[in-house]
């Protein structure tokens, strides 16, 4: 235990970029304390525990547990860097943990989509496009675009959460277990709803395609050629899930306007120059320009690449978490969760959630 707490209070020390001096300051004790501890030669007690597991940022249960169990049964696919900020990496596990209590609680089976090989797009577009159709199929869609797809994915059990985390290039990532289901990540942090949503048909992308590339780690294997190679899949995937063929076609005989079409299908401006550009109609890179172009001279500033093109699709519009939190509320209900654990996962007071309750319970119908 000793050699377990001294690990991670070393990894956990690091990966802030603080000195023993500056982690023994913040909680109150000797420098000496610090090393003795990291150095397995003392052992802290429980306050000091919590005082230290607070200061690093992550739980008691992270500092207590070893490395080695720190992603027990799901595969992970998500880019190399993430996986050097193990703070992170265990929130992310503490997240998926809770996730599958809560379904097991309430009786709700895992899911995982159908998976089938694929690791290139040249040769292979029709072949992602039908099974693009084809998962459109299995959430109950035609060919009309798809109002939420954060609801409607998790109405069939894909688990899904969206979280704001302040770290750059991450936009999500995705894992997988044989046992429990599939779980996508999607960072929320100053990102676009449409970003969002594209991100989200993107992992579902790798969840389909590059099932055996998933590792019991948040580090992404490969060279990078091949790396490329597999995101241009996902994103193509991505590309027809929400703008399906036949209805960008019919769609296009009515507007050429670009603003017309991304809010009929509710994605980003850039998503729909991308199936225009596939579709051979119009030349990306010089479509996006003149459109660059106009929009600084309208609002005398630069569209970047992380902006969207207005009207963008309203956050409200797309409330964070519903499936998490209704299953919170069920395990609740039946017993299997008690006031202050729910409370404490829906981040509000246990005064709050009595509150909420009894209000449910007035107006329910008997």
């Amino acid at each position: 235990m000793k050699e377990t707490i001294a690990a991670n209070l070393i990894r956990y020390r690091k990966s802030l970029r603080l000195s023993q001096e500056q982690l023994a300051e913040i909680v109150g004790m000797t420098r000496q304390s610090i090393n003795n501890y990291e150095n397995a030669k003392t052992l802290p007690d429980s306050k000091t525990l919590s005082a230290l597991a607070r200061a690093l940022g992550v739980t008691l249960d992270d500092l207590l547990r070893p490395e080695s169990e720190e992603l027990p049964n799901f595969r992970f696919r998500a880019h190399a860097s993430f996986g050097n900020n193990p703070q992170f990496v265990a929130q992310v596990l503490r997240m998926l943990e809770t996730y599958n209590t809560l379904e097991q609680a309430v009786g709700l089976p895992p899911y995982t989509p159908e998976s089938t090989p694929c690791y290139q797009v040249e040769g292979n577009e029709k072949r992602i496009a039908e099974i693009a159709s084809r998962f459109r199929r299995c959430l109950g869609l035609g060919e009309a675009p798809i109002s939420n797809l954060f609801e409607t994915v998790e109405e069939i059990g894909l688990k899904v959460l969206r979280v704001p985390y302040p770290i750059k290039g991450l936009f999500g990532l995705s894992a997988c277990s044989d046992a429990q289901g599939a779980f996508v990540l999607i960072n929320s942090h100053d990102i676009t709803i449409e970003r969002q949503l594209f991100t989200l048909a993107h992992e579902i992308g790798h969840l389909i395609f590059h099932r055996n590339e998933y590792h019991n780690t948040l580090i992404e294997e490969g060279t990078k050629v091949q790396d490329k190679a597999r995101e241009n899949v996902a994103d193509c995937f991505a590309g027809h899930l929400l703008v399906p063929q036949a209805e960008l076609e019919r769609i296009y005989q009515l507007t050429t306007n670009i603003v017309k079409l991304k809010q009929h299908f509710r994605v980003s401006y850039q998503v729909i120059l991308t199936r225009l550009a596939q579709m051979e109609i119009i030349d990306y890179a010089k479509e996006k320009a003149k459109i660059c172009a106009a929009y600084k001279k309208q609002h005398s500033s630069s569209l970047k690449n992380t902006m969207e093109l207005p009207p963008q699709l309203k956050p409200e519009d797309f409330p964070e978490n519903e499936r998490y939190q209704q299953l919170i509320w069920q395990a609740l209900k039946l017993g299997k969760l008690s006031e202050m654990k729910a409370a404490e996962l829906l981040d509000i007071t246990v005064e709050k959630l009595r509150v909420y309750r009894q209000d449910v319970e007035i107006y329910a119908i008997s």
